[in-house]
Formats: structure tokens, sequence, C-alpha cells
């Protein structure tokens, strides 16, 4: 069979990408026709020059939860945990700050991201000593509902971080020992580790973020190091230090894809298990034209509108570095991006559009937006400050259109202020100051008088002026 062109100069393309798009740095792996192929380019640490190959290892951030939910379904597996039962029967002294939310949240609604809990509380805990999953859970008590348990979808670090402590609740162990013994281990994953001290033993990637004093993308100081290397620690389960090689990110999603089994043939996750993580538990508000999202237990699936393939994975973003990790199961194709800075068009759109497009003639490009208009005297209904503890959007309107300021609370990187544009009654498509289409927003849940009181991108945020 031949080899696709973007395979065979693989590493010309990395290549190109740097140029292209101004990145620091890149890593791509792709299992396709029974053989990996990757490539890696570019400087994992512009500060001391260290150039990014193969082996080089990249922060996964949210792709953890995939790793979380697993161990959680090893439980199940040797029936030590239930998923319909509330989470307060494995962690007594779990709570939120709604007393009855607390007594019916199920292990289930943890990992499909319907338990309702605010999910994106990041204490600076780095400096601290203890168990920083236990303490992480304690402060919990604090956490209000977005919405009702179990009524809808929203993202949910939080709840991520509850499922790694009711791993290390059950067997005893901490998180970090259970990642290694559970799955990096098992799975013979030689270049991931879970422990931030063990990154001086490998060639790693440091996040960057854009400079303010910079002239533009291409500028030559356009990008500079993050001051901040890692989320909180107590967040570790959600996605907040696991680092690791493009290539053992695949290793991980083949053992999915392979139905729970090692690639030496061993069972490590049972196929029962396997088969409920990749089906469907609850819709997410749609955000595309071509693709109808669900979550299953900690996957995100992803089935297009036009010939019903399905596509299944997740992404993830820390301080200065993205990751995306996709796989095409009726194809036996896996897609893994790795890059350190903070640039999602390149790694969730333009690499994993094109190679997935090219290898599996799965096409995500999203046709010309066709826009609407939206009557004046109906604007009012959208106006409003929408908060998470994650997200605040301040919703406006300037000369008789639509803006809305984004602040991200957890990184604190500069506002985006955007215009907003409509698709359809709900859903709006913000492009920024220089044109740049940034983000489509859903407004969800019109009370009486029509006001909309919520605002979905990847989480619930809710009215609160």
């Amino acid at each position: 069979m031949l080899k696709p062109s973007i395979l065979a100069g693989f590493q010309a393309y990395a290549e190109n990408l740097i140029e292209t798009h101004h990145l620091p740095a890149i890593s791509l792996a792709v299992w396709h026709n029974k053989q990996l192929y990757q490539a890696a380019a570019g400087i994992l640490n512009l500060e001391t020059g260290v150039k990014a190959t193969c082996d080089s290892i990249f922060q996964i951030g949210s792709i953890t939860k995939v790793m979380t939910a697993s161990l959680v379904m090893q439980l199940v597996d040797e029936g030590k945990v239930d998923l319909d039962k509330p989470v307060k029967q494995y962690i007594r002294d779990f709570t939120i700050a709604d007393k009855e939310a607390t007594k019916s949240i199920t292990v289930r609604q943890l990992l499909n991201h319907t338990s309702g809990m605010s999910g994106d509380i990041f204490p600076d805990d780095n400096r601290q000593t203890g168990n920083p999953i236990a303490r992480f859970v304690d402060r919990c008590n604090l956490l209000p509902l977005v919405h009702p348990v179990g009524e809808r979808y929203s993202y949910s670090n939080s709840a991520f971080a509850i499922a790694g402590r009711l791993v290390e609740v059950v067997t005893g162990a901490t998180w970090f020992d259970a990642i290694e013994e559970r799955i990096f281990q098992p799975l013979g994953m030689k270049r991931a580790i879970c422990r931030p001290m063990d990154v001086l033993r490998y060639r790693a990637a440091i996040g960057h973020i854009p400079n303010p004093e910079s002239s533009g993308p291409d500028s030559p100081n356009h990008w500079q190091q993050t001051k901040q290397l890692y989320l909180s620690m107590g967040q570790a389960p959600a996605g907040a230090t696991i680092t690791m090689s493009a290539k053992d990110l695949i290793t991980f999603a083949r053992a999915h894809m392979d139905r729970g089994l090692t690639q030496g043939g061993e069972r490590w996750l049972s196929e029962n298990a396997v088969t409920q993580m990749q089906q469907p538990q609850v819709e997410v508000p749609s955000l595309s034209s071509v693709i109808t999202s669900h979550i299953g237990i900690g996957w995100g699936l992803h089935r297009h509108n036009h010939n019903g393939r399905m596509i299944f994975g997740h992404a993830g973003g820390t301080f200065g570095q993205m990751s995306m990790l996709r796989i095409v199961p009726d194809q036996d194709i896996c897609v893994a991006v790795l890059v350190n800075c903070e640039n999602t068009e390149v790694a969730h759109q333009t690499v994993i559009n094109t190679l997935l497009k090219e290898l599996a003639d799965f096409d995500l490009t999203e046709p010309e937006p066709s826009f609407v208009a939206v009557p004046d005297q109906q604007l009012a209904n959208y106006l409003g400050d929408y908060q998470s503890s994650g997200e605040h959007y301040s919703v406006t309107l300037e000369n008789g259109h639509l803006t809305a300021l984004y602040k991200d609370l957890v990184t604190k990187a500069p506002a985006i202020k955007l215009r907003l544009k409509a698709l359809d009654d709900a859903l709006w498509l913000g492009h920024n100051e220089e044109g740049i289409d940034v983000m489509k927003l859903r407004f969800l849940n019109p009370d009486n008088q029509g006001k909309y009181t919520n605002l979905f991108r990847t989480r619930i945020n809710q009215r609160v002026s």
C-alpha cells in the first residue's frame, strides 16, 4: 500500500508548521496502516535553545482525564466500584456546597461531566506538602452547582480531581502511583511521567505564551516562557502534571482502539469497559455544523453529520502547552499533536483537520459561515455578564453589534475582545480585532422574557448580571 504523501514527508511537514505558524515547537505521531510515524521540529525552550526531537515530552493537559477514567474502569472491572453508586459511598468526606447534590452525584456523573458542580478551581498549591488531591477534595465543599445533577453536560475539571481521589481511596495507592503502575508500565509507555520532579530526566518542553511587547506572530520575540509551569497539583487527575512523548500518547490510544489489549496482546482493560467508555452518555451543545458531539466515559465522541462516521479523542491545554488526540476506529488510525505554545488553531484545527482528511477521508472543515440577521429589538436578550469559576464573558452592544469580552480566569491571560455575528438565533461566531475567527458561543435557556440565562463554549457559564 502506498504511503500517503503527508507521511512520506512527515518531518518536512512538521518543519513547515513551525515556519508557517511561528510555533516554538511541535511533536507529531500517527498510527496508520499498522505503522507508527513521528516528526518533531522547533525549540522546546526558547531561553535555552534546546531542540525538539521525537523523544521530547510535552504536557498533555486534559487528555489525562481519559487516563483517570481508565483507572476507574479498571476498578469497575475488579468489582470495587459501581459507576452508578454515589461518590459519597467511596469518599466519605466528599462534599460540595449543595448538600443534597453531594448525596446524589454518582461516579458516572463525574466521568461524563454531568455532575453539575463548578469545575475550574485551581488553588496555588504547588509549594505545599502532603497529598494535594486529598486537600483539593477538602476544598470542594465550596463548589456550587451550575446546573441540577445529571441534567446536562458542563465540562468539569473538579469532577476528575475527585475521581482521582476515589482511585486513591479504593486502591490505597496515590493517584500518581496508580497511573504509573496501572497505565504507564503495563502499556510500555517509556517516556511518560506524572510527577513533575521526574521532568529533569527527559528532554522536556516548556510552555510559551504571547509576549505583550512583540509586534506580531512573525516577530522573533513573539513568544515568551510562561512563569507558571504547572496547574494546581490537586488537579493532577484532571490534567495538571502528566507529560509524555507523542509516541506514548499513541500507545495509550491504541490500547483503547485495540479493545483493551496491550501491544503484547495482554488484557489491560476489559472489552466491556472499553465499550462503555466509547458509548455516548450525554449530548454536548452543538458548536459545529459538521459533527454532532457526545461525551462517553472520559472520551469525547464526534459523529460526522453527513456520513455518520465516528471519531473519538480528547484535547488538553496547560500553561502555554496544547495537545490533541484523535482516533478513527473504523480505519485503525490515531493522531497525536503536541505544541508548546498557546495556539489552539494549529493544534486543534489546522493539523488535525489536515491529517484526518488526508489519512482517513474524515473532513472536519467547517463551511464558510452563513450569518443571519437578528432583529435589533432581540439583541437585549443576549446582553449581560456570564461566568463560571474558569471563564467570564461580558456581552455588550457597541454600535448596534454584539461584542463579548472574554477572560480566562484560570490562566489570567489578557482579555480578548470579540465581535459576535449570528449563525442562528443561539449560536454566534466571535472574531477578534484582526478579523480572525476565535470561538463559537451558544446561548442557552432563555427565561420567560426571552433573556438567555446561560452561555456555553465548553462549560456552562451562568448569567450573573
